[in-house]
Protein backbone atom coordinates (compact mmCIF):
# COMPACT_ATOMS: atom_id res chain seq x y z
CA UNK A 1 0.00 0.00 0.00
CA UNK A 2 1.28 3.47 -0.85
CA UNK A 3 0.97 6.78 0.95
CA UNK A 4 2.15 10.38 0.57
CA UNK A 5 4.98 11.75 2.71
CA UNK A 6 6.49 15.23 2.86
CA UNK A 7 9.86 16.70 3.74
CA UNK A 8 11.04 20.26 4.42
CA UNK A 9 13.66 21.46 1.93
CA UNK A 10 16.80 23.46 2.72
CA UNK A 11 19.30 24.76 0.11
CA UNK A 12 20.77 21.22 0.06
CA UNK A 13 18.67 18.39 1.46
CA UNK A 14 19.52 14.69 1.46
CA UNK A 15 16.51 12.51 2.22
CA UNK A 16 16.46 8.84 3.16
CA UNK A 17 13.43 8.08 0.98
CA UNK A 18 11.74 4.77 0.14
CA UNK A 19 13.11 3.38 -3.14
CA UNK A 20 10.95 4.19 -6.14
CA UNK A 21 9.27 7.19 -4.52
CA UNK A 22 7.44 9.32 -7.09
CA UNK A 23 7.91 13.06 -6.59
CA UNK A 24 4.57 14.86 -6.67
CA UNK A 25 4.97 18.54 -5.80
CA UNK A 26 7.09 21.29 -4.29
CA UNK A 27 5.22 24.10 -2.55
CA UNK A 28 5.50 26.54 0.31
CA UNK A 29 3.62 25.59 3.48
CA UNK A 30 3.67 27.81 6.57
CA UNK A 31 6.62 29.77 5.16
CA UNK A 32 8.82 26.76 4.39
CA UNK A 33 9.39 24.83 1.15
CA UNK A 34 8.04 21.28 1.22
CA UNK A 35 8.48 18.28 -1.08
CA UNK A 36 5.71 15.69 -1.38
CA UNK A 37 6.21 12.17 -2.75
CA UNK A 38 4.12 9.04 -3.25
CA UNK A 39 5.95 6.28 -1.38
CA UNK A 40 5.73 2.63 -0.45
CA UNK A 41 6.57 2.79 3.29
CA UNK A 42 7.74 -0.84 3.24
CA UNK A 43 10.31 -0.31 0.47
CA UNK A 44 14.05 -0.26 1.10
CA UNK A 45 15.35 3.29 1.43
CA UNK A 46 17.81 5.24 -0.67
CA UNK A 47 19.52 8.61 -0.27
CA UNK A 48 18.24 11.29 -2.67
CA UNK A 49 19.66 14.80 -2.71
CA UNK A 50 17.75 17.94 -3.64
CA UNK A 51 19.27 21.35 -4.37
CA UNK A 52 17.44 24.69 -4.29
CA UNK A 53 18.49 27.64 -6.47
CA UNK A 54 17.05 31.14 -6.50
CA UNK A 55 15.97 32.85 -9.70
CA UNK A 56 18.94 34.76 -11.11
CA UNK A 57 21.51 32.77 -9.11
CA UNK A 58 24.28 30.77 -10.76
CA UNK A 59 23.63 27.07 -11.34
CA UNK A 60 26.12 24.34 -12.24
CA UNK A 61 26.19 23.25 -15.88
CA UNK A 62 24.26 20.09 -14.97
CA UNK A 63 22.07 20.89 -11.93
CA UNK A 64 20.20 17.58 -12.13
CA UNK A 65 16.56 16.76 -12.83
CA UNK A 66 14.13 19.66 -12.39
CA UNK A 67 11.55 18.91 -9.68
CA UNK A 68 9.55 22.10 -9.22
CA UNK A 69 9.38 25.79 -8.36
CA UNK A 70 8.09 27.49 -5.22
CA UNK A 71 7.68 31.07 -4.04
CA UNK A 72 8.21 32.67 -0.63
CA UNK A 73 7.12 36.01 0.85
CA UNK A 74 4.16 36.45 -1.45
CA UNK A 75 6.20 35.79 -4.58
CA UNK A 76 9.07 38.16 -3.77
CA UNK A 77 11.47 35.20 -3.76
CA UNK A 78 11.25 32.41 -6.35
CA UNK A 79 13.25 29.18 -6.03
CA UNK A 80 13.74 26.12 -8.24
CA UNK A 81 14.39 22.57 -6.98
CA UNK A 82 16.56 20.01 -8.76
CA UNK A 83 17.38 16.43 -7.82
CA UNK A 84 21.15 16.02 -7.87
CA UNK A 85 22.61 13.17 -9.92
CA UNK A 86 19.36 12.78 -11.88
CA UNK A 87 19.51 13.86 -15.51
CA UNK A 88 16.85 14.27 -18.16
Amino acid sequence: MKTIWKWTLKPKTTINMPHGAKLLAVQEQRGEPQLWALVDPGAETEHRTFLVYGTGHDLPDEPGQYVGTFQLHGGLLVFHVFEANKQL
